[in-house]
């Protein structure tokens, strides 16, 4: 992104060639080739050449309405590339919104979108499987929106709508207006509007702040949020502009944009090699992916992805005392992978016996990691990690331990005995955790104090013993006699 201020000759140069770039095809420019501005996507909405305004992005798939929608559209993110047809295509009824819908926004934190009605002033949450819309809060024009947009009066058309998650607030951009107003979330007692104290507005007429020397007026259109700044785009001019959430001139992009302006904009760090933005013609029937001008310059969902679970990974088995590798990865709400995680976990078992090894409280590294772990007790035993400073964010898996290889046997057996009447003994193969080795294959034989005793004879044990077998002995010589199981073989 050009940086506001930059206007020596040498910097001059650079825009000169950044702009004969632009001239060259790239319809089909591929995310490794690309250049913030460039088109990395490119769909065709079935809808076609319809007078549009929203568009928005939840993680998985693109969301749009027409101008006063009351049907939400639902598509698949395209392929890089295009044009492309539009795939997976479902049409969700909006209801509750009695003018209609405008500029949508999706809000990462509640998995809803916000919307701006068809009266330019209601402010809905939208249920984006129902397409329910309960209202939110209603803009009083008279208190809510202070200088009336700086033009002859507001437009009821809402050209932009952002949710920002860093405070859990909303940008709102009127069509036409030089001012781009900042409410809260929540309404006031009298259900209106609550505009954000210390940064109710961005004005983008002011210089050295204004879109004139780029556009040659002064207009703002889509607005997207998705981290630490704001960007604006310049209403039917092809740039999109960097502010700050104060109101500060940043930089800017040109874009390589084929059709006509686009009215809304929404972020996507997650679908390319890319980080993009997604825009809507105005009336062209088309949704492209811009590229942003850094790599998570804007995320979506109103900032960048927030880890809310653990993606736990492990063998579906195990033998006891078997190291095994356990991958770990950080997910957002909708199961994306959150390379900007930094919390620390803490590792635990439903095993808690002795020989247990568990990783000490790690870090991730862009997200995700891998860890030995060895677990001793057979059964089904579950291996969780979840973080030390958040508890909520935690996952599990669960693992079946297999008893390992035979370690010893051990004879189970009456504490007395009557002279000359046989009892039964029980042998059972254990591994080294004590574990009943069910695997055990091994031929035993017994032996006695008693010189008398009869006793079993050798026995090999069968899959069908499952590591344990009864036998019968009997002991002749009182007071106190031993038996004694071994291995022929060990």
């Amino acid at each position: 992104m050009k940086r506001a201020g930059a206007g020596s000759p040498r910097l001059n140069g650079l825009l000169i060639l950044a702009l004969v770039v632009l001239q060259l095809p790239i319809a089909r420019a591929q995310p490794a080739l690309a250049a913030p501005g460039d088109v990395i996507a490119d769909v065709a909405t079935p809808e076609g050449q319809v007078l549009s305004k929203s568009i928005a992005f939840d993680g998985r798939y693109l969301y749009y309405t027409e101008y006063n929608g009351t049907v939400l559209h639902r598509i698949d993110t395209p392929p890089a590339g295009g044009p492309s047809a539009a795939t997976g295509h479902i049409d969700i009824a909006i209801t509750g919104a009695p003018s209609g819908i405008n500029a949508i926004s999706y809000d990462a934190g509640r998995d809803l979108f916000w919307a701006a009605g068809g009266d330019g002033v209601s402010i809905y949450e939208l249920d984006k499987t129902t397409g329910i819309a309960t209202l939110a809060f209603t803009i009083d024009p008279a208190t809510n929106r202070p200088g009336d947009c700086k033009y002859l009066t507001c437009s009821s058309e809402i050209n932009g709508l952002a949710y920002d998650g860093t405070d859990d607030t909303l940008w709102y951009s009127p069509d036409a207006t030089t001012r781009v107003y900042h409410y809260h979330t929540y309404a006031s007692a009298a259900g209106s509007a609550v505009l954000v104290d210390g940064t109710p507005y961005v004005d983008v007429d002011v210089p050295p702040n204004d879109m004139t020397p780029q556009c040659g007026y002064d207009e703002a259109s889509g607005v997207a949020v998705g981290g630490d700044d704001l960007f604006i785009l310049g209403g039917g001019c092809p740039y999109l502009f960097e502010y700050t959430k104060t109101g500060t001139k940043l930089g800017w992009i040109q874009y390589a944009y084929p059709g006509q302006s686009p009215w809304e904009i929404a972020c996507d760090n997650l679908t390319y090699p890319v980080s993009v933005f997604w825009a809507r013609d105005a009336y062209y029937g088309h949704i492209r992916a811009i590229q942003q001008p850094a790599s998570g310059a804007c995320g979506y969902g109103g900032l960048p992805p927030v880890a809310r679970t653990l993606k736990v990974t492990a063998p579906a088995s195990v033998n006891a005392g078997q190291p095994m590798t356990v991958t770990v990865v950080a997910e957002d709400l909708r199961g994306n992978p959150v390379p900007q995680y930094g919390g620390t976990l803490h590792f635990s078992s439903s095993d808690t016996s002795s020989g247990v090894v568990l990783p000490a409280d790690s870090s991730l590294t862009n997200g995700q990691g891998t860890f030995s772990v060895t677990l001793t007790k057979a059964g089904a035993q579950t291996v969780t990690a979840t973080d030390t400073a958040t508890t909520s964010i935690t996952g599990s898996v669960s693992v079946t331990v297999k008893p390992g290889a035979a370690a010893s046997l051990t004879l189970g057996a009456p504490a007395t005995a009557t002279a000359n009447q046989s009892f039964n003994v029980t042998v059972t193969a254990k591994d080294r955790y004590g574990n009943v080795a069910t695997g055990y294959r091994g031929t035993v034989q017994f032996t006695s104090s008693d010189l008398l005793a009869t006793l079993p004879a050798n026995y090999t044990f069968t899959a069908g013993d499952a590591g344990a077998h009864s036998f019968s002995v009997t002991l002749v010589t009182p007071p106190s006699e031993s038996v004694t199981v071994t291995d022929t073989a060990n």
